[in-house]
Parts: structure tokens; sequence; C-alpha cells
């Protein structure tokens, strides 16, 4: 909107100077008028890439605000507007007990893998440094107890 009045009225502007120019006065005008026009378009930020783009945040009122492209050389901002055709379509909602099995299998094999590649990594040999991923159940017979200190009678 500002843009299309600031244009506005440079082309009144011009054409009303444009009127005048069977004068002298007419010509001063009109340079001035162009001078300042150049004043105008080379002295305002262009905001040359590349941009930020800040993510959606609430203020201190508790107000949501949208994303935002920032401007590093001016330091203006303004919102990000995206023009979609048509609003994304959930595929997926909610949980499915059928895929844990696998997931719990290949969070097991990420993990036999990231163990290896870090044996791997300090310089051992990863063949003879391999544990089970899981602890193993302790046998009552291997369970050490603990003793308490024994006591000084005062």
């Amino acid at each position: 909107m500002r843009r299309l009045a600031a244009t506005t009225v440079v082309f009144v502007s011009i054409a009303a100077a444009l009127a005048m120019l069977g004068t002298q006065a007419g010509v001063v005008v009109l340079v001035i008028g162009l001078g300042g026009l150049a004043v105008w378009w080379f002295g305002r930020c262009h905001h040359p890439s590349p941009l930020g783009l800040l993510p959606p945040t609430t203020d201190a009122e508790g107000n949501r605000q949208p994303a935002r492209w920032f401007c590093g050389a001016c330091g203006a901002s303004w919102v990000a507007e995206f023009n979609r055709d048509s609003e994304p379509i959930r595929r997926f909602d909610g949980f499915d007990g059928s895929k844990a099995k696998d997931a719990a299998r290949r969070a097991d094999e990420l993990k036999r893998r990231q163990r290896a590649l870090a044996v791997r990594r300090a310089g051992l040999d990863p063949a003879t440094t391999q544990r089970p991923l899981r602890a193993r159940a302790t046998n009552s017979a291997s369970v050490v107890p603990i003793r308490q200190p024994h006591r000084v009678a005062k």
C-alpha cells in the first residue's frame, strides 16, 4: 500500500511539472522533483539477499506473531506471507502399535552400529569388545552383599 501511494505521488508530481514546463519555474520544479526521487530511490535499503526468516513466536503480551522476514542490512522485518494453493494433507495421525516392533529392531541395530563405529574409532578390535545391548539378568548367587560398617559402641 505504501509503495502504491508513493508511486502515485511521484507520477502526479511529474505530470504537474510537465504541465508547467512552458515556464522556467516548471523546469526547476521538475529537476528538484527528479532529484528528490533519485535520493529517495538510492537512499533506501533494497533488502539484498540473503534475508533471515524469523520463526513464529509469542510476544510478551501472549499474542502470536507470524513468521517474519528480517533484513540484516537495515534491521527491518515484515510478515512472511507464503501463498499456498491448498493446506498440507495430514497422512498420519496418532500411534500405530504394529510399527513398534520394527522401530525397536531398527533402534537396536542403530545402537549396535554406533557402538562398532566408536570401538573402531578408538582403535580397538570390534570382534573382541562386543557386549550385549541389554544388561544380563543377574543370579542371586552371583550377587555380593554389601556389609554395613561396624558401629563402635560409646
